[in-house]
């Protein structure tokens, strides 16, 4: 297959109405369009985030989002945050040697359910200015595929499923063999956005009865600046390590897998002024798929799986008291554990007018979660004045997740009609643990009952247009840091903890056009999403203090009200000649706090982009033009702050390329060609009108490449 052929999730409506046009008017479109050769057509997509089994996209009820490793490679996409940077419904956060997350809809954070490979991903938590930590260390290169299911994900995923699902899939020996006995690639590249160096490694090999493989890869960078280049310095290095050894056992397969990754990004400003993060995770697990089918599955797969998160903030930061000045030397951590097993089978069943393709099993999770603080503080004059001394912040926990779920597709066969019913029953208990730092009797365990339900309906028309419509119902558990969290700098504030926190729940409607043929791929979407129980910070009470005129304020964590978001997004590929494809994408979402009608800061702008590109047999050239614009839709002023800030609309214009010869393949990316000077909204929302935004800017025109060599 010609490796420049991709599929993209794009669009602009204009096209779109072109594209629903051509093909409701036309039953032989194919037949009287140019057509692409043979190997130059729309790939077909097979996804999983639908059912948790393979199925083809346009099969699914719902908006999905996928990013293939082709993908990742031609767009020379160097991290998590910039996999999706053509999709205007999916936003991130977070740079190169930086925790990195992706936002859904307006949704993000540990609202959404990270899953790879199968495996829970850690969780984050709050690093202060809205900065999450702890979610989004991977590394892109040892990325077969990865899917973004836009509505929520409950019903199949459990716990963290609000606003969707991210799946993330490593490959597998056979993938890197592809049909041949052994194989092997060497990947070099060049960042000019952060000056990032990265050097990867992959090769697998077929013995008789298994196959394995491994992965490394390196990078060395520094900090991603903003358009005046003003922001302080940082250095990043990581490594990672993907192993798998893949056995025959007969018609079934047990697959081994070792998956290490680590982080170091040292920050020098001063002497008094210096941060050190270490960031390590290690997973490793078991899977075993048994093909032999028995009375109650067709299939079956096992997992048991172990992942161990440490990440370390070693801080030097300088401060002064009334007894004088002095140097902090802080430890900081965050440790999470996750022991997790599953177990996933598939039947299916036949009547006289019906087949139905069931999915059920079992998911438990446990995590085991920690937050150490250690501080050093020494006075100017030498005297120490705490010699590594525990520090409040939360005290951690012991998260047990465990649910049962069912999906039955139900595919009428005299009809073009499918039916999807699906449900979730998940039971979950969170305890603190004891520490002598905590007053355990503010503490409690929370133990809940969720259920998740999940209807879909899918009709296919005879011009081959899908059409669907999707309830589904989401909910998250209580984060430990916020139910138990209890720190504060006395005598100015204080965090309580609250135990009583409800679990956030949410309820999605969807409903969308899909088509796909050999030339034209096209989505059209709208959804509805109510969220209850958002967890907020409030204000919930003020003490006196020994300074005159000074109170302590109390914050804590609580359950607000509702809030709504809904939106339309489309996007559409077509072939215009053998050699040439248009890509095209927009995406609106607006939303607001039921209780006080105020927008929310965690929405974005009207956006999209449009791109041309054409494909020769060895060769091809992409430009893009992405659009943003201005958001004005913010809430009113507030008392303490003012008005809120508003965005200006902008244009960028990205190129991409990229050449075969023999086995070597060298792809490279221009970006924001013009020098375009831009601050996003997601960077600034929430801030006054008068704030300054010089160092959210982003930055000018930057170049990159990658090289590599397959043997």
């Amino acid at each position: 297959m010609n490796v420049w052929i991709k599929k993209t999730d794009a669009f602009k409506p204009s096209l779109l109405a072109a594209a629903i046009a051509a093909t409701m008017t036309s039953g032989v479109y194919a037949a009287e369009v140019n057509l692409p050769a043979a190997d130059q057509s729309v790939d077909e997509i097979l996804v999983v985030t639908g059912s948790r089994t393979e199925e083809k996209l346009e099969d699914v009820a719902g908006a999905v989002s996928v990013i293939s490793a082709d993908d990742i490679d031609m767009q020379v996409s160097n991290g998590l945050a910039d996999v999706f940077r053509y999709d205007p419904s999916i936003q991130s956060t977070g740079t190169q040697g930086q925790a990195q997350t992706l936002s859904i809809r307006g949704i993000g954070g540990n609202r959404v359910v990270y899953i790879k490979d199968g495996r829970r991903l850690n969780d984050a938590y709050a690093g202060g200015g809205g900065y999450l930590v702890g979610r989004g260390y991977l590394d892109v290169a040892q990325v077969q595929q990865i899917e973004v299911a836009k509505a929520a994900a409950s019903p199949l995923y459990g716990s963290d499923g609000l606003g969707g699902v991210i799946v993330i899939s490593t490959p597998d020996p056979s993938d890197v063999l592809n049909g041949n006995d052994k194989a092997a690639r060497l990947s070099f590249g060049f960042d000019g956005l952060t000056d990032e160096t990265k050097l990867g490694f992959s090769g697998a090999r077929q013995f008789d009865g298994s196959s394995a493989m491994i992965q490394v890869s390196a990078r060395q960078g520094q900090e991603t600046q903003n358009y005046e280049k003003s922001l302080p310095g940082y250095d990043y290095d990581s490594q990672s390590v993907l192993a798998k050894w893949a056995l025959d056992v007969g018609d079934d397969e047990l697959k081994f897998t070792l998956d290490h990754f680590q982080q170091n990004t040292q920050q020098f400003i001063a002497e008094t002024n210096q941060t050190d993060d270490d960031n390590r995770q290690t997973a490793l697990s078991v899977d075993y798929q048994r093909n032999q089918p028995n009375a109650f599955a067709d299939s079956q797969h096992w997992q048991l799986y172990l992942t161990d998160y440490e990440q370390g903030s070693d801080q030097v930061s300088a401060g002064a008291s009334q007894a004088g000045a002095y140097t902090d030397y802080n430890d900081y951590g965050f440790e999470q554990r996750i022991m997790g097993a599953r177990w996933q089978a598939q039947k299916q069943l036949d009547a006289a007018s019906t087949r139905h393709d069931l999915v059920y099993g079992f998911d438990a999770d446990y995590y085991d979660t920690e937050r150490p603080r250690f501080k050093t503080r020494i006075a100017s004059d030498g005297t120490v004045m705490q010699d590594n001394e525990p520090q409040k912040a939360f005290p951690g926990a012991e998260t047990w997740l465990t649910g049962v779920f069912l999906q039955d597709n139900i595919t009428f066969k005299e009809t073009a009609f499918k039916l999807i019913v699906g449900a979730r029953v998940d039971h979950y208990e969170m305890s603190p643990n004891e520490n002598t730092l905590y007053d355990m009797s503010e503490l409690a365990d929370i133990n809940e009952t969720a259920f998740s339900p999940k209807v879909a309906g899918v009709y296919t028309f005879e011009s081959g247009i899908r059409g669907y419509l999707q309830y589904a119902e989401g909910f998250k558990i209580p984060p430990h840091d916020q139910a138990y969290q209890s720190h504060g700098i006395e005598p100015f504030y204080a965090i309580l903890p609250n135990p009583d926190l409800q679990p956030e729940s949410s309820r999605a409607v969807e409903a969308g056009l899909k088509f796909s043929n050999d030339t034209t791929r096209w989505n059209l979407a709208a959804f509805y999403s109510r969220f209850d129980d958002f967890i907020e910070t409030a204000v919930v009470g003020t003490s006196p203090t020994y300074i005159p005129g000074v109170d302590r304020v109390e914050y804590q964590y609580v359950n607000q009200d509702e809030v709504t978001i809904k939106g339309a997004e489309a996007s559409v590929t077509h072939w215009l000649t053998d050699f040439m494809r248009v890509d095209t994408s927009a995406a609106y979402v607006t939303g607001e706090n039921d209780a006080t009608g105020e927008a929310l800061t965690s929405l974005s702008p009207l956006s999209g982009n449009l791109s041309l590109g054409y494909f020769a047999d060895n060769w091809h050239i992409r430009g893009i033009v992405n659009a943003v614009a201005a958001m004005d839709d913010v809430p009113s002023a507030s008392v303490e702050s003012g008005p809120y800030i508003e965005t200006a609309g902008y244009t960028t214009m990205d190129v991409l390329a990229g050449v075969r010869l023999g086995d070597w393949q060298v792809n490279l990316a221009a970006l924001n060609v013009t020098d375009k000077y831009y601050v996003p909204y997601q960077r600034v929302a929430g801030l006054s009108a008068d704030a300054p935004t010089e160092q959210y800017s982003q930055p000018g025109r930057s170049f990159a490449i990658q090289a590599s060599y397959r043997f």
